[in-house]
């Protein structure tokens, strides 16, 4: 018995419609999703409007990935179980000083402006064409460096080869060719965690081994650990590895387990919904001591 709750939709990044996920899920076998679109759960609304057993027999936890400010980097936390009407009041107060679309747009404006320093051939800002309520300023402006060929001889040769790199590598580490810090634009940590448990919700901390800013991963996931709820132990990008030691620790932490594909349609083609890269195996009885 398979599960996958970490999944994205057209509500935020993702390039499947509801029905589409629902009907892939089926398809796979699998027992239980969560829909988990960055600062929207919005999916749900449509999830309530249509007769969810026409495609899919499982069970739907409401879930939503948040962003947050922790120390100098950024985070996100999964929120699962979540009272949706509640957590779409707190996030709009969260985003009356600056909202998610102005924080893209900034982000996309510290990018043009390494560009011009390092002499890379851009469209004028102002041209391209983007949705600021779902795209991110860092695939836009990466996709726009790599529509110019002349751009790969002035970027390091990784950098070049996938977005991944550029995000890992280049502009989430201080110090970096393309860094950029927007932390402090988003929820605190605090404010995160506090906005999903009044919303009726567990916290978990999201794929704990993709911030490469983060050098004592299992460390720093002690001090957030008196916080949070639970850990996702299981994601795409883990390794066989990686995926024991976050059991234990959650094991030895008394944490709960999470896991997920990180599942985006077509924006993240090598990641399939519920196995991942081909492998990935989230069983169905993390779940039993959820409580929900």
């Amino acid at each position: 018995m398979m599960i996958d709750l970490h999944i994205h939709s057209t509500y935020s990044d993702g390039t499947d419609n509801i029905i589409d996920i629902l009907k892939q899920a089926e398809n796979l076998n699998l027992d239980i999703i969560s829909i988990t679109d960055h600062e929207s759960c919005d999916a749900y609304q449509e999830i309530n409007k249509i007769d969810v057993r026409k495609y899919f027999s499982g069970k739907i936890i409401t879930g939503i990935e948040l962003k947050t400010q922790y120390n100098d980097g950024i985070v996100d936390i999964l929120g699962y179980n979540i009272n949706c009407d509640k957590m779409k009041n707190y996030l709009s107060e969260c985003y009356k000083k600056i909202s998610r679309e102005k924080i893209q747009e900034k982000k996309l404006e510290e990018f043009y402006k390494y560009g011009e320093q390092y002499g890379l051939i851009l469209r004028p800002i102002q041209e391209l064409i983007w949705d600021k309520k779902k795209d991110w300023g860092s695939i836009v402006f990466y996709n726009e460096m790599k529509s110019h060929e002349e751009n790969k001889s002035k970027v390091p040769a990784d950098l070049w080869e996938s977005f991944k790199n550029f995000k890992q590598n280049y502009y989430k580490i201080k110090g970096k060719m393309f860094y950029v810090n927007m932390s402090k634009d988003y929820p605190t940590f605090d404010e995160i965690i506090s906005i999903i448990h009044n919303s009726g919700g567990l916290a978990f901390i999201a794929h704990i081994y993709e911030y490469t800013w983060m050098e004592d991963k299992l460390n720093e996931l002690k001090l957030m650990g008196e916080k949070l709820d639970g850990v996702e132990c299981y994601h795409s990008s883990f390794t066989e590895e990686q995926i024991e030691k976050l059991i234990q620790f959650s094991k030895e932490n008394n944490l709960l387990m999470s896991g997920g594909s990180d599942y985006h349609g077509t924006n993240k083609p090598y990641i399939n919904l519920g196995t991942g890269q081909g492998i990935l195996k989230v069983p169905k009885n993390i779940i039993e001591n959820w409580q929900i």
